[in-house]
């Protein structure tokens, strides 16, 4: 390229480059100003959208008010409020409770609040359970007065309690004649029970867990299986209890940031009440318990767990330690639980450790306390051997010795009678066991139940009972008497006549009498009475007297005895009576 060809070249260049800086603003203004109006689009885009996301949050609260709110009816909304403090009120255990409306007070088209007074007596922790409920309940409500009252400045004093609760209604929220779903169950409920079964839960909530109440009782409902639910008995700090078949059962809505508290919070509130005086400070005074001696035999183990009392568990953790120990001697250091587990050969004697107790952070508390392993051979329980029950006559003495097995001797072993109604005097004799008792004959007969204990003097001692009956009669022999002793068709015959039963015995020569404890063998009837043999001897009893008055006529001779003579019996006065 020439010179002239070069020359030409970076003319036609610089005039471009003068041109476009010329042109420039003719062609780039336009582009400048759609792009301004680009962003001007943008920003005013930016703006409804911000606007359209507040109102749909608006929207949003608004409904969720209108949920939570009182139902648009001032009549209903006055009733269902007024019902809903009272029965919390009642719930929370608030005495002479006085329920009333209060103002109603709103703008039309836009809202209504209504309001309930309420004044009653109550205690501290029912209060705050009363606060804590109405806070979690799901309405649109605030406690706009609250005056509380003590009535003593020490312990746990009634709280005259005088409140205003305001509920609120918002327009356009549903109408309903109840604030919450409700059915009824379908069976009892135990305090135990923990699955119940309702007649309809298609109003309640489908999504788990949720609160319901049962009369007073606040339930929370973990699972749901059409109308069968599983349940939490006796939450937010109340109590299980019995429910009938038919009993309401209520959802009690919990507002969604409230969800997750719990009445446990107002523990520290209740335990230091601000309407009593603070108590004066805790003034500990430690010391060791439970350190019982233990007996047992070679081969069985020793436990006991030693605790300490009164002391501040703040400061730090209680430790547990031995001296003078057994081989095979061990202690918990921090549960203190002992044990000691014997050979079978070890020799009988008592065995000393010592128990020392220590705590962490605290240098002076130092207890200690002596424990005795007393190694014995077993001492087995004594056999006691008695009769289920026995006949008492009303007059006559009774008297019974038990027959007893024991591996120690007789004269260690201590008789007791045990029961809630021991009759006036039956005693016992302590050292052996001799049961004694005269009922008088203005005793009322009856079954009288007591017990007959025994125990040795072995170590442990060791302790046997068996329950009595006795039988408490009227004494028949006292009331049947001789009344006739006749001869019939060449025979001799005796009557004897019950005068409070009416009843007659007939007897014969050979016949068996048995009347009350009385038993014995007609071996003779003579002219006014009647002769009678028993183990004892020979006995007469005389015309119209009672059997228990007969007369011993021949005491019995050893093996001898008296049998009834097969010579002619002897003539009868038949006149007597």
């Amino acid at each position: 390229m020439d010179n002239k060809t070069r020359t030409i070249l970076l003319a036609c260049v610089l005039a471009g480059i003068l041109g476009f800086a010329v042109l420039r603003p003719l062609f780039m203004g336009p582009i400048a100003e759609a792009e301004a109006r680009r962003r001007s689009a943008d920003g005013r885009l930016e703006q409804a959208e911000a606007r359209d996301f507040k109102l749909q949050q608006a929207r949003g609260r608004i409904r969720r008010v209108q949920d939570a709110s009182l139902p648009p009816s001032r009549n209903d909304a006055q009733r269902l409020y007024l019902e809903w403090i009272s029965d919390l009120a009642v719930e929370c255990r608030f005495q002479a409770r006085q329920v009333s409306p209060g103002i109603k007070r709103g703008r039309p088209g836009k809202y209504l609040s209504v309001a309930v007074d309420l004044e009653a007596d109550a205690k501290l922790e029912d209060l705050s359970r009363f606060l804590f409920e109405f806070e979690q309940a799901d309405l649109v409500h605030r406690i706009s007065s609250l005056s509380i009252s003590s009535t003593a400045t020490s312990g746990n004093p009634d709280l005259e309690i005088k409140l205003t609760a305001e509920g609120l209604s918002v327009f356009g929220a549903d109408e309903r004649i109840e604030l919450a779903a409700r059915t009824r169950l379908v069976d009892p409920l135990t305090v135990e029970t923990t699955v119940l079964s309702v007649k309809d839960s298609s109003s309640f909530p489908e999504k788990t867990p949720f609160l319901a109440k049962i009369g007073t009782e606040t339930i929370r409902v973990v699972y749901v299986a059409e109308n069968k639910w599983t349940v939490e008995r006796g939450v937010a700090g109340g109590s299980p209890f019995q429910h009938a078949a038919g009993a309401i059962v209520r959802h009690f809505p919990v507002a969604w940031v409230r969800r997750y508290r719990s009445f446990d919070e107002y523990q520290t509130f209740v335990e230091q009440s601000l309407f009593t005086k603070p108590p004066v400070p805790r003034a500990y005074r430690p010391s060791l318990a439970g350190l019982r001696d233990q007996t047992i035999a070679p081969g069985e183990v020793a436990s006991v767990t030693p605790r300490v009392t009164d002391y501040n568990p703040d400061v730090g953790q209680i430790r547990f330690h031995l001296q003078d120990t057994q081989e095979g001697m061990q202690i918990d250091p921090v549960t203190g639980q002992f044990s000691w587990d014997t050979p079978d050969d070890i020799e009988l004697a008592d065995y000393v450790v010592t128990v020392f107790v220590s705590q962490q952070n605290n240098e002076e508390l130092n207890l200690s306390g002596p424990l005795t392993i007393h190694v014995r051979l077993p001492n087995e329980p004594p056999t006691l051997n008695v009769d289920d029950s026995y006949t008492v006559l009303l007059g006559q003495p009774f008297w019974l010795k038990p027959s007893m097995v024991d591996d120690g001797d007789a004269e260690d072993l201590t008789y007791t009678l045990e029961g809630d109604s021991i009759p006036d005097g039956l005693i016992i004799d302590s050292e052996t066991g001799v049961l004694t008792w005269e009922a008088p004959l203005s005793f009322k007969p009856g079954p009288q139940s007591v017990t007959l204990k025994v125990t040795d003097a072995g170590d442990p001692p060791q302790s046997a009972d068996r329950p009595l009956l006795l039988d408490v009669q009227d004494d028949d022999a006292r009331y049947t008497r001789l009344s006739a002793a006749i001869a019939k068709d060449g025979r001799s015959e005796a009557w004897l006549e019950n005068i409070l039963t009416r009843s007659q015995i007939i007897l014969h020569v050979g016949d068996r009498l048995t009347v009350a404890n009385i038993a014995a063998d007609v071996i003779g009837i003579e002219a006014r009475q009647i002769i009678l043999q028993d183990e004892d001897g020979i006995w007469q009893l005389a015309l119209g007297n009672p059997l228990r008055d007969r007369v011993l006529r021949e005491p019995a001779r050893g093996e001898e005895s008296v049998e009834a003579s097969d010579a002619e019996e002897p003539a009868i006065d038949t006149a007597a009576q």
